[in-house]
């Protein structure tokens, strides 16, 4: 029997090697991919051919300088109903006079974002700010930072990932696009 467990340990090891999302999967990029991830120093210049890695409180400070904003924190090569293309969220956010913040939760299937038509600049969390590389966990805490709760704080119910400010102060979570 303990051997059994063992075995099962063993194989569940060496899948959990590879399977995606768990943490922010820079280590699987490309060299090339690698190269367009920066940190982030100043909103005043960026380019659009970088991704650039944020913090709350980053956002929080660039998102007093906008009337309205749109926050949405993304997964690269999502598959679910929620998931829209880039265009989408770029398209309502220049209709309804948001400025639009994309902000990827890691960097698996980070070619499935990169070929996709967009024109917006691209973020990513910046786990190593959080000093965290579980993906669930530095997302929560950049979340919670944005939405001015508690580093630890733990929803007991998941709200979205799309956050309407108004400046710096969250106004409403979806998890669609408004009608």
């Amino acid at each position: 029997m303990k051997n059994v467990i063992f075995l099962t340990f063993c194989c569940l090891m060496i899948i959990s090697c590879s399977i995606q999302g768990i943490t922010n999967d820079y280590a699987k990029l490309s060299s090339d991919q690698k190269k367009l991830i920066v940190d982030l120093n100043s909103f005043d210049k960026l380019e659009p051919e970088y991704i650039y890695k944020i913090s709350g409180i980053q956002l929080k400070e660039e998102l007093k300088k906008h009337p309205k904003s749109l926050v949405y924190i993304f997964k690269n090569g999502c598959t679910s109903k929620m998931c829209k293309p880039m265009m989408i969220y770029e398209n309502y956010a220049k209709k309804n006079g948001y400025k639009l913040f994309l902000v990827m939760n890691g960097y698996a299937n980070l070619s499935e974002t990169l070929n996709q038509p967009y024109s917006s600049i691209l973020f990513s969390i910046n786990n190593d700010y959080y000093k965290n590389n579980y993906r669930n966990t530095y997302q929560r805490y950049f979340e919670n930072e944005i939405s001015n709760k508690p580093l630890d704080h733990k929803d007991k119910e998941y709200l979205g990932n799309l956050f309407f400010f108004e400046k710096d102060v969250l106004v409403q979570v979806m998890l669609e696009l408004p009608q």
